[in-house]
């Protein structure tokens, strides 16, 4: 039991690390842009985030009405 909490420890710190590798160099990226650049690819990164939570509430919505409908289905 405690190999699996350290397991999950170690994942946690190497998600939290990699995500911070990424912010700094997303950041860097876009301070060497120009801030039109900057701005076009800032606006199409957050286009792509709105159309991903799009998809996972779908995925979501489908899941919970599936359950219910097996639910009734066996009751």
């Amino acid at each position: 039991m405690r190999l699996l909490n350290a397991a999950i420890v170690l994942l946690a710190l190497l998600a939290t690390l990699a995500g911070y590798l990424q912010e700094k160099k997303r950041l860097a990226t876009i301070l060497a842009m120009a801030p039109s650049a900057a701005r076009d690819l800032y606006e199409k990164a957050q286009l792509r985030r709105e159309r991903v939570l799009i998809a996972v509430t779908a995925v979501l919505v489908a899941g919970a009405i599936a359950a219910v409908v097996l639910f009734k289905v066996q009751q």
